[in-house]
């Protein structure tokens, strides 16, 4: 089964909306260091993940300072910590270090450059990227695109013949992100074979508000490929 992430949860109604569709996991920018439309201020994603039900996997999407990262993580306790920025190779295993003290997992971003496919982080050859975030002991890898005025959300695909050799590649269980849609998503499963899928932009309206059809829709799609 290829389990589901919705990422960007801004509002009470796209937790219900979400939940309802049977998302098995829900993702809350918090306070990341670029400019996104879906940033949190911590009070904000502290009020919001105290609704997620049971069962519901609450990951926050953060990025680079160690010291910030930690100080979320005690304060929302989420059931994991997905790093989306560019930290270095220690000081990602210092944040699992630190986690796993706290029985909070880790989940790191591999990305990609939309216009030159590059894995922009750690080393030019993306297999070896996988096996270097790997060895830091995450609990798993989620792979996205990257573009010049956005860090996530972009809605470019990656390459998904290179993302099935990463995920064949690496032990840790892998997690396909960037332009996933209600349309594409069954052959994105049915190509890579993730853990789990990542969706945000591709669910959403000009707006980015969650689209109830769309967010339904994906849902239904991500999951009957791998019945």
């Amino acid at each position: 089964m290829t389990r589901i992430k919705i990422c960007g949860i801004t509002t009470e109604e796209e937790i219900r909306l979400c939940v309802e569709a049977g998302a098995h996991a829900l993702g809350f920018v918090t306070e990341y260091p670029v400019d996104v439309p879906w940033n949190l201020h911590r009070d904000e994603a502290l009020n919001l993940l105290r609704l997620v039900p049971p069962f519901v996997y609450r990951i926050i999407v953060v990025g680079d300072d160690f010291d910030t990262v930690l100080s979320l993580a005690k304060l929302l306790k989420p059931h994991a910590v997905q790093l989306h920025a560019d930290e270095p190779l220690n000081v990602t295993k210092d944040i699992v270090s630190a986690l796993s003290a706290m029985g909070v997992d880790v989940i790191k971003a591999l990305r990609f450059s939309v216009s030159t496919g590059r894995c922009n982080i750690f080393h030019q050859d993306p297999l070896e990227a996988a096996k270097m975030i790997e060895s830091t002991g995450v609990s798993a890898i989620v792979m996205d695109s990257i573009s010049e005025t956005r860090p996530a959300g972009t809605g470019k695909s990656i390459d998904w013949a290179l993302a099935r050799r990463i995920r064949d590649t690496v032990s840790v269980p892998v997690i396909l992100a960037g332009g996933l849609t209600p349309d594409n998503v069954a052959r994105a499963v049915a190509t890579v074979n993730p853990y789990a899928v990542d969706v945000i932009s591709g669910v959403e309206d000009d707006g980015r508000k969650k689209n109830p059809r769309k967010v339904r829709k994906f849902i239904a799609a991500a999951s009957e490929e791998k019945e």
